[in-house]
C-alpha cells in the first residue's frame, strides 16, 4: 500500500505538472486533464514492460518512478524547482476542493442540484468502501475475461499470447486491455481486494467532462453541475464503476477527448490532450473506434488555423498525435492480425475472397440474431421494440439478458432522451441556417462560437447512436448519455428555451436518486450489510457468499468462490504453484488465481492422454468442470488426486489437489 500510494502521488504530481504547462481554463478542465494524463502516464511503464515481458512488481515500481520523475523535470522546464512544486501543490489542493465548491455554488443558488451533488459525492465514497469490502465479482464477464487479463499479465510478466481453448476465452488474448492494465497497476502491488475500486477513477472524469462542455454553452453553473452528477448516478454508470467492467472508464476517455476537441479555439496543446484521450479510448474497448475516428478527424480539421499560422509545429503535433493513437491501437489490432490473422479476434468472422480477407472468428459479419444472444456485431432489437420497452415502468417485465435497458434510469429515459432528440434537431437547424447565412450574407443567421464548438459533440453523439451494436445495452452508451446531456444544456441556453435548465436539472437530480435505489441488483451495500462484511477478517471475507450476510442479498454482492475451497486455495496455491484446467473452463477463470495472483493457471488441451499429461505436469491443483469426461479420471481411486471441493458457488466445476507420495 505504501509503495502504490507513493507511486501514484508522484504520477499525479507529474500529471498536474503537464496540465499546468497545457495552460487550460478553469479548474474543472484542469482536473479533467490531470485524470486523463495520470492514466496515460501510469500505462506507459506498464505497456513498456508488458510488451517486453519484464512486467514484474519491483521492475514496474523502479521504471515508473524514473519515468514520472523525468516527466516532472520536463514539465518544470525553466521554472525554479521550489516555485514549480508550490504550483503543483496549490493546483492539487484546488482540485481536491472542487466537490466542496460545487456544493457551495449550488447551495448559494438554492438549487435542487445541491442534493444531487451531496448524494453523488456520498454515493462514490460509500461505493469505494463497498468495493473494498465486497468480494470481487459483479457479473460473469468480470471473472470470464476482465480479471483473467490481469492474472495472466502478472503470471507471464507481460502480454504474451496465452494458450487457451478455442472460443470466447480468447477475449483474454484479443481484446483491448488498457483498463484492465490500469487495474493491474494497483493490484500488482496490493491484492484482489482493490481491483473493483480502480473503476472509481472514471467517476470524476465523467462528471467533469459533462460540466465543462455544458458550461461552454453558457448554461447556469448549478445546472451544469447537476447534469454531470446525473451521468455519474445513472444506474449504468453506478453498476460498472465499482467493478472490473471497463465501460465507464472507456466513456470517460471519449468524453475527455470530446471536451478538449470542443474548446472554442483548439490549440496545439489541446490537440495533444485529445490524442492522449483517444489513445486511451482505443486501447480500452473496440466500440471506441468509431467515436475516436470522428473526434480525431474533427480535431485535425479544427486545428487547420494553427496549421496556417505555425505549419511545422501544427503538422508535427498532428503526426505525433496520430502516431500515439495508431500506436496504441496497433498493440491490439495489428498484433491480433499478425498472430491470429484477424485484427478483431476472436469475435468477428469475415470472409471476402475478392479482397483476400479470411478472418477466423466466432460471429459472422452481418449476423443479427438478437433474440438468440449470439450476435456480438449487431445485437440491436427493432427500434420500435426498444422505444416501447424504454417507455415502460422499469423492471415491470422480464427481458432476460436485455434488461440492461432499465439501467439507463428513469431520468435518462423519460427526460433526457426526448430533450436530446429535440436538441439535436434544433442544433442541426441552427448550424444549417448558419451555413446558409454565411453563403447569402445574412449575419443574423450566423451561429455563435459556443454553438460552433459543439460540432464534435453532436457528430460524435450521432455516430455512437448510429453504429452502436446494442442500444439496449445502457453500459455501452455511457458516453452517449453524457453527450446527450451536453446537447440539452445547449438547448437550455437558447433564447426560446431559456429557463428550462433548472427544471430539467431538478428532474434529473430527483430521478437519478430514485433510479439509484431502484437498481436491481445493486452493486452497493446497506449499512448493516457493510458492517457484517467488515466484521469478517480478510481473507475469509473474500470467500464469504452473499447468503451468509443476508439471505436476500444478491449473489453478485458476495463471493463467487466456495468458502472452504477459497481458503484452501490461499493456503495451498502459493507463489509459482500451478493450477491446470482443460477446455471446459466455465466462466470463472479468474478464480484460478489466489488473491495476490502469485500462482499460475495453465491450459492442458483435452485428449485421450490428458491424465498422463496432467500427471507429468507441475500442477498442484487441477480444475474439472462438472460432467466433463476429459478429466473424470481425477475422481478415480489411486488417481494421485484428491478432491478439494466445488470451486464456484454455482457448482460449474471442482478442484483437485495432487497427492504427494
Amino acid at each position: 500500500m505504501l509503495l502504490t500510494a507513493a507511486l501514484n502521488i508522484l504520477a499525479v504530481a507529474a500529471a498536474v505538472g503537464v496540465t499546468l504547462r497545457a495552460k487550460l481554463g478553469g479548474r474543472a478542465e484542469r482536473a479533467l486533464s490531470t485524470t486523463m494524463v495520470w492514466n496515460f502516464l501510469v500505462m506507459c511503464p506498464v505497456y513498456a514492460l508488458g510488451f517486453t515481458n519484464h512486467l514484474e512488481k519491483y521492475a514496474l515500481a523502479g521504471v515508473a518512478f524514473i519515468f514520472f520523475l523525468l516527466v516532472m523535470i520536463l514539465a518544470r522546464w525553466r521554472s525554479p524547482t521550489r516555485q514549480f512544486a508550490a504550483e503543483i501543490g496549490a493546483e492539487a489542493l484546488e482540485m481536491v476542493r472542487l466537490p466542496f465548491e460545487a456544493v457551495r455554488v449550488c447551495a448559494r443558488a438554492r438549487s435542487f442540484a445541491t442534493i444531487s451533488v451531496v448524494f453523488t459525492f456520498a454515493a462514490l465514497v460509500w461505493g469505494i468502501g463497498c468495493a473494498y469490502l465486497m468480494p470481487s465479482w459483479k457479473q460473469w464477464d468480470a471473472l470470464w475475461y476482465h480479471e483473467p487479463m490481469v492474472g495472466y499479465a502478472i503470471q507471464n510478466h507481460g502480454f504474451r499470447f496465452v494458450d487457451l481453448p478455442i472460443g470466447s476465452a480468447h477475449k483474454i488474448n484479443g481484446y483491448p486491455r488498457l483498463c484492465e492494465m490500469t487495474q493491474l497497476w494497483i493490484v500488482i502491488f496490493t491484492d484482489r481486494r482493490f481491483i473493483d475500486m480502480v473503476g472509481y477513477v472514471a467517476a470524476p472524469s465523467l462528471a467533469l467532462s459533462v460540466y465543462v462542455l455544458a458550461r461552454r454553452s453558457m448554461v447556469d453553473m448549478e445546472v451544469a453541475i447537476a447534469f454531470g452528477c446525473a451521468l455519474v448516478l445513472a444506474p449504468a454508470s453506478v453498476r460498472v464503476i465499482g467493478s472490473t467492467y471497463v465501460d465507464a472508464h472507456n466513456a470517460a476517455f471519449i468524453l475527455g477527448a470530446a471536451t478538449f476537441a470542443s474548446r472554442l479555439k483548439v490549440r496545439i496543446r489541446d490537440s495533444m490532450l485529445v490524442a492522449v484521450c483517444l489513445a486511451l479510448a482505443v486501447g480500452s474497448k473496440q466500440m471506441a473506434l468509431a467515436p475516436a475516428g470522428v473526434l480525431g478527424v474533427v480535431t485535425a480539421w479544427r486545428l487547420l488555423p494553427e496549421v496556417r499560422r505555425r505549419p511545422t509545429l501544427a503538422l508535427g503535433a498532428i503526426v505525433l498525435g496520430l502516431s500515439v493513437i495508431v500506436g496504441v491501437a496497433s498493440m491490439t489490432y495489428l498484433r491480433n492480425w499478425l498472430h491470429f490473422g484477424n485484427p478483431f479476434w476472436p469475435d468477428l468472422k469475415y470472409d471476402n475472397p475478392r479482397w483476400g480477407i479470411h478472418w477466423p472468428g466466432e460471429v459472422e459479419w452481418g449476423t443479427g440474431k438478437f433474440d438468440k444472444g449470439d450476435a456480438r456485431l449487431d445485437m440491436n432489437v427493432p427500434l420500435s421494440d426498444l422505444i416501447e420497452t424504454m417507455a415502460r415502468i422499469p423492471y415491470s417485465i422480464s427481458l432476460r439478458s436485455y434488461d440492461q435497458v432499465w439501467e439507463y434510469g428513469i431520468g435518462m429515459t423519460w427526460v433526457a432522451f426526448p430533450l436530446a432528440a429535440l436538441s439535436l434537431g434544433m442544433f442541426a437547424f441552427a448550424y444549417s441556417r448558419g451555413v446558409i447565412g454565411r453563403l447569402v450574407g445574412r449575419p443574423g443567421w450566423m451561429i455563435s462560437n459556443e454553438t460552433r464548438s459543439l460540432i464534435p459533440v453532436a457528430i460524435t453523439l450521432a455516430v455512437i447512436v448510429r453504429f452502436s451494436p446494442a442500444l439496449w445495452g445502457s453500459r455501452y452508451q455511457i458516453a452517449a448519455m453524457g453527450l446527450a446531456l451536453v446537447m440539452i444544456a445547449w438547448l437550455a441556453s437558447r433564447h426560446p428555451f431559456r429557463g428550462i435548465g433548472e427544471g430539467v436539472s431538478g428532474a434529473l437530480s430527483a430521478m437519478s436518486i430514485v433510479s439509484f435505489f431502484w437498481m436491481t441488483p445493486r452493486t452497493w451495500l446497506w449499512w448493516s450489510e457493510a458492517r457484517a462484511f467488515a466484521k469478517i477478517h480478510y481473507p475469509q471475507r473474500e470467500f464469504t457468499p452473499a447468503s451468509a450476510i443476508e439471505p436476500t442479498l444478491n449473489r453478485w454482492n458476495g463471493s463467487p468462490v466456495v468458502t472452504e475451497t477459497g481458503m484452501a486455495r490461499e493456503k495451498e496455491l502459493g507463489p509459482g504453484s500451478t493450477l491446470a484446467f482443460s477446455a471446459d473452463y466455465g466462466s470463472y477463470m479468474a478464480l484460478f488465481w489466489n488473491n495476490t495472483y502469485s500462482n499460475r493457471a495453465v491450459y492442458i488441451p483435452p485428449g485421450p492422454d490428458f491424465m498422463d499429461r496432467l500427471r507429468t505436469s507441475d500442477a498442484t491443483w487441477a480444475y474439472c468442470a462438472t460432467g466433463d469426461p476429459t478429466c473424470s479420471g481425477l475422481s478415480r481411486p489411486n488417481s494421485g488426486w484428491q478432491l478439494v471441493g466445488p470451486l464456484d458457488i454455482e457448482d460449474h466445476g471442482s478442484v483437485y489437489r495432487r497427492v504427494r507420495k
